[in-house]
């Protein structure tokens, strides 16, 4: 458990610090791509529009992104980069000789986030291990907001709701429950059980398709 956390631990302040909708942008467009890059990246990337072949293999394919032709190739970027940078999504700076120096922000790490979180999605095994995973939390009413967001994303990643707060799901769930919970800065008030089988399980079994 932990390996989808690292990155998201550094954040902090949990739900509060998600984004509005005015920040999102438009999934497959250039400045969505540029975006998630300068994360695969590391959040550093330079790119050079001279030499487009150079640099790493995410700075050839920014290039090759904008350069429909060679005239718009610079302007279209940098227009884009403008507009992120006004956002405080990144910082970009051009270093001369047809290099541009381009750095994610905190901010442009956070809505990278919520984008992964968006998208994050239960993978049934191919068959079932005869484990249930029961998730209970816990947390306090000042969190109130952080506790609606994550019982929200346990319905939508297909948890069946036994209570108030106690979700199951026959599915592995560790490392997604992990990402979830540093998301929203509440991994200390989450428990994870796998259990064996249990009397009414018939019904679980029946929901689950199992």
């Amino acid at each position: 458990m932990g390996r989808m956390a690292t990155d998201n631990q550094r954040l902090g302040g949990g739900v509060r610090e998600l984004t509005t909708t005015k920040e999102r942008l438009h999934r497959n467009s250039k400045t969505y791509d540029l975006l998630r890059d300068l994360v695969v990246a590391g959040g550093l990337i330079t790119i050079s529009l001279i030499a487009p072949l150079a640099g790493s293999q995410l700075a050839r394919s920014i290039v090759k992104t904008y350069s429909k032709d060679k005239r718009s190739t610079r302007s279209d970027l940098i227009r884009d980069l403008k507009r992120l940078q006004s956002r405080e999504l990144l910082d970009y700076k051009e270093l001369g000789d047809g290099k541009i120096k381009i750095t994610l922000t905190r901010r442009g790490r956070r809505l990278a986030l919520t984008y992964k979180l968006d998208e994050l999605q239960l993978h049934p095994q191919p068959r079932w291990d005869g484990k249930w995973r029961l998730v209970m939390f816990d947390i306090p009413h000042t969190r109130k907001q952080a506790r609606d967001a994550l019982r929200k994303k346990l319905k939508d990643l297909g948890f069946y709701q036994l209570q108030k707060s106690v979700f199951i799901t026959p599915h592995s769930c560790e490392d997604e429950i992990d990402f979830v919970a540093s998301v929203f800065n509440v991994r200390q008030c989450i428990l994870i059980f796998p259990i064996g089988g249990f009397e009414g399980q018939e019904v679980l079994k029946k929901y689950f398709g199992l």
